[in-house]
């Protein structure tokens, strides 16, 4: 049974720590040592404490989990959808799927929901604004990031290395003898962007190549039209790529379609690689060179430590990374 009358003092005194380090623990308030965030939790724990939130909306209680989606249409996010219905199930636990886009921005649309909604806890898919809102939802109720983390605050997630994917796809472009690599990449305020994007920039000036600013496009979503005019555009230069990273699979049929429709042959001109191996990625002719990262996993592992914290609350927050594979295939062609 919980005890309520523990105090903070009682567990400031077991743990050989102050009051006030005990309340930023509780407050998720400026930065602790990870040994002593981890006695104090473990304290809490040994004493089944449940600290009192400002304003606690979860409800433990509850048999529902709301899932945080940015866009419904990219084939991504279905397969992660995918995995965190299945852990939910087994869990007894069902998913409420939100699709955020840029209409949630701020911690009031969350809490909103909260307050209206019986809600056990939290899988944002999609990135946030401001690290402000992780901070305020994870106050108030159990959060784990997928796929996507804010890099400024700790906060359970499960993703894999951005970085090292698209250093292994672009490395991989430059041993075939591809020395004009090009990306269309989606918008920076995306982690997985600006990692992908990163680990491009390294690979190529690793290689001793220029990284051509030209050559590299945003865009806002993963769209298809909006990633074909890009590429398009970029493959009109007349001093064009003679290959693509593409930071999603989608990305990677813009610019082997656009390609042809300039003349180009694919990979004989122009070599593309993508990105998630998609189903999408083995219904082109060539099939496509990718990266793959497992997306069902991702979203399975993410279910599966919500609801640890969902049981166990003081439990140490975890970072998954799980790892990515190349996967060769015809848009790759090893050059002469």
């Amino acid at each position: 049974m919980k005890r309520s009358t523990i105090t903070i003092e009682e567990i400031a005194a077991k743990a050989n720590v102050s009051i006030a380090t005990v309340s930023r623990i509780i407050n998720h308030k400026d930065s602790v040592k990870a040994e002593t965030r981890q006695r104090v939790l473990a304290v809490m724990e040994e004493l089944n404490f449940l600290p009192k939130s400002p304003s606690p909306l979860s409800d433990a209680n509850s048999n529902v989990i709301l899932m945080c989606v940015p866009e419904f249409d990219n084939p991504f996010n279905s397969l992660v959808i995918n995995g965190v219905q299945r852990s939910a199930h087994d869990h007894g636990y069902d998913v409420l799927l939100l699709q955020a886009k840029a209409f949630y921005t701020d911690s009031s649309d969350y809490m909103n929901i909260l307050k209206n909604n019986s809600i056990a806890g939290i899988i944002l898919l999609s990135s946030v604004p401001h690290p402000n809102l992780i901070e305020e939802l994870s106050f108030r109720c159990p959060v784990v990031m997928c796929s996507e983390y804010c890099e400024e605050y700790n906060v359970p997630f499960v993703s894999i290395d951005d970085v090292a994917a698209a250093k292994t796809a672009v490395n991989y472009l430059i041993s075939s003898g591809c020395k004009k690599i090009g990306m269309i990449n989606c918008s920076p305020k995306h982690k997985y962007a600006r990692h992908r994007e990163q680990g491009y920039r390294e690979a190529l000036e690793e290689a001793g190549l220029t990284v051509n600013e030209s050559w590299i496009a945003h865009i806002s979503s993963i769209n298809y039209s909006l990633a074909l005019s890009n590429a398009m555009h970029i493959l009109s230069l007349p001093d064009h790529p003679d290959a693509f990273f593409a930071a999603s699979d989608v990305f990677a049929v813009s610019i082997m379609n656009g390609a042809r429709k300039l003349g180009l042959s694919i990979p004989e001109d122009v070599s593309v690689v993508g990105f998630d191996n998609i189903e999408l990625s083995t219904m082109t002719e060539p099939q496509i060179t990718t990266i793959e990262q497992p997306s069902y996993q991702l979203g399975f592992q993410s279910c599966e430590l919500l609801v640890e914290k969902i049981d166990k609350p003081f439990l140490e927050d975890k970072q998954i990374i799980l790892g990515t594979e190349l996967i060769v295939r015809g848009s790759t062609l090893l050059k002469k």
